[in-house]
């Protein structure tokens, strides 16, 4: 997918390039003598941490959806996990790319792509482009306000436009460079127009007009039928619906307990001529289990009831790795995670609005202790959203340091006093004595979440503002608390594709809806314009001057706590052939293998 960020129960954007691993274990090098599996089929048994909103790419916003959607759904290229570099699935090769000279759209650019012919659906119905339009039809139809976020990367778009004298030729059309335009085009999950709008509904609008006109279209009956169609449940849920070109098909769904997929024995790339180079698919069917409770993942992980589990906390993670029985079953990965950690600050709630407030805030949290002694030393401490290895990285920025002498005086520089001695500050705000109360929401599954917040509280204490931890479902916390910004704090962590790093998504003020990306309600028109500068700016030069000069602004706001870069801990059967790896979410479940064992 796409550089979306999509927000995690605390876990994660960050680019770190290199990955740090234990041993790759891609060849059966182990030895297993004596050991004995609790289960011998091909299926995989996936831990997910948190319940996936949906299974529609173009709809969910957690990150735990994309370990399952990514097996119905595939973009006409990904990035290949060891390279990092783009590679083709449904189309022949990367674009053909050439800059517009001259009419309406010079200064543009196209991309030229080819459709593989052998291509299709899981129903067996061939990949066209008409679904290649199709599919950017869904994301301009302006009454699905889910799909907002997703437009902000094709703002240059201007048409599609077929081949006529090659029926799986298109090439994209846009009004203005952009500097992830091939990345946004290449990750783009096709949807087929035959199953999702079966009765046409938009099949008689022209994408350009939806481009050009879709707020006014968006009155029409039919657009709006198709977006009440599109956002309900089966679309997102039901097996009959969910029709991608992907190796597996959607079974059960038992919320809070599991979801099955079992492997389509008729897909394409199977029987591709040639073979594909890069679609493989091995386990006969899939299971994730739906486990939000570390405690609980540690026991299923001990009784083989899961091989593969990610975001281990650190210190179950240790334990694991010393643990003879796990030892002896299982193989254990850090890679660098494509995210980082945050404490979301909602910038326009009365009590957070001054940015020496914020300041205060991040100083009361010992970023190093947290990271030794909770995070088991898996992580690096960051000043900002930007991966240290990024050569835009502005290393300039000193990290914020714990310090509580300095949070009491930005707080009485800011106005904040305890009054009535009651050991709380409090403040007059809008004629109003308020005191310095906050509520901060954690997702109760994690140990570690719910240490940082425990920290966190007591730290606070220290200064007089009072803190109250409140437990909430990720759902709940995301659909509700944060969609309708009326939350205070929470924790979480976003993750990213390894691209440059496009801004407009999370800190763009045009992104600060209940549908985007921006939920602290960050910036003003000059954070705005650089974004929209940064984003059109081939110049690598220019463009990492204004990524170091975005990067000061931020830090200068502090609409979050910056905590760290996180390394992922992840656990792998031994009967299977696989490892961890950089990208989301640390495993391709379909390239694992069965081991031939004794």
């Amino acid at each position: 997918m796409f550089y979306l960020l999509s927000i995690i129960a605390l876990a994660s954007t960050c680019l770190i390039t290199s990955c740090t691993t234990e041993p790759s274990n891609t060849e059966n090098t182990d030895d297993l003598t004596g050991v004995v599996f609790k289960n011998t089929d091909n299926t995989v048994y996936v831990r997910l941490a948190a319940e996936p909103d949906r299974l529609n790419p173009l709809l969910s916003t957690s990150g735990y959806s994309r370990p399952v959607w990514e097996q119905l759904f595939l973009p006409l290229l990904d990035i290949d996990p060891k390279t990092l570099d783009f590679v083709p699935f449904l189309v022949k090769a990367r674009p053909v790319i050439a800059e517009i000279t001259e009419g309406p759209n010079a200064g543009g650019v196209t991309y030229t792509y080819e459709l593989r012919g052998d291509a299709r659906w899981s129903d067996g119905q061939p990949v066209t482009v008409a679904d290649i339009v199709f599919t950017f039809k869904i994301i301009f139809n302006a009454n699905i306000a889910e799909t907002a976020p997703q437009r902000v990367p094709y703002n240059a778009l201007v048409d599609i436009q077929a081949d006529p004298n090659q029926k799986q030729r298109f090439t994209v059309v846009t009004k203005e460079k952009y500097i992830l335009g091939e990345a946004a085009y290449n990750s783009i999950n096709i949807f087929p127009a035959h199953v999702f709008d079966p009765s046409g509904l938009m099949k008689n609008y022209a994408l350009a007009d939806l481009i050009a006109n879709g707020e006014v279209l968006a009155k029409e009956l039919p657009l709006q039928q198709f977006a009440e169609q599109f956002v309900s449940a089966p679309y997102s849920r039901d097996p009959a619906k969910l029709i991608g070109t992907g190796p597996y098909r959607l079974g059960q769904w038992e919320e809070g307990r599991y979801i099955t997929m079992s492997r389509d024995h008729q897909w394409w790339a199977d029987a591709s001529k040639g073979g594909h180079p890069y679609l493989h698919a091995y386990p006969d069917s899939l299971v994730f289990r739906i486990i939000p409770d570390q405690t609980t993942a540690i026991a299923a992980i001990k009784d083989e009831l899961v091989d593969v589990a990610t975001e281990i906390d650190a210190q179950d993670f240790v334990a694991l790795r010393e643990n003879d029985f796990a030892k002896a079953h299982f193989n254990f990965f850090t890679p660098n995670i494509l995210g980082f950690f945050f404490i979301a600050i909602n910038t326009k709630n009365p009590r957070l609005t001054d940015k020496h407030v914020r300041r205060a805030l991040a100083h009361l949290v010992d970023v190093q202790v947290v990271i030794d002694r909770v995070y088991g030393g898996f992580a690096t401490p960051l000043p900002g959203p930007v991966s240290p290895s990024k050569p835009y990285f502005a290393k300039d920025l000193p990290l914020i340091a714990f310090n509580i002498e300095e949070a009491k005086k930005l707080l009485a520089d800011a106005g904040w006093a305890d009054a009535n001695g009651d050991g709380i500050l409090d403040k007059t705000i809008d004629g109003q004595r308020v005191a310095f109360t906050l509520e901060y929401l954690v997702t109760p599954g994690s140990k570690f979440a719910n240490t940082l917040a425990e920290l966190f509280k007591d730290n606070a204490a220290q200064v007089g503002i009072a803190v109250t931890i409140v437990p909430r479902e990720f759902r709940t916390m995301l659909g509700e608390d944060v969609a309708n910004r009326t939350f205070q704090l929470y924790a979480a962590g976003a993750s990213a594709d390894p691209l440059l790093d496009d801004f407009k998504q999370l800190w763009h003020t045009s992104s600060n809806t209940p549908s985007g990306s921006n939920r602290v309600q960050f910036g003003n028109a000059q954070t705005d314009a650089l974004i929209d500068e940064i984003r059109v700016t081939l110049d690598e030069d220019k463009r990492n001057a204004m990524y170091r000069e975005f990067q000061q602004l931020l830090y200068d706001e502090q609409p979050m706590i910056f905590l760290f870069a996180p390394q992922n801990r992840i656990a792998i059967s031994k009967r299977f052939l696989a490892e961890g790896m950089e990208l989301r979410p640390g495993f391709q479940v379909r390239n694992f293998v069965l081991r031939k064992l004794q």
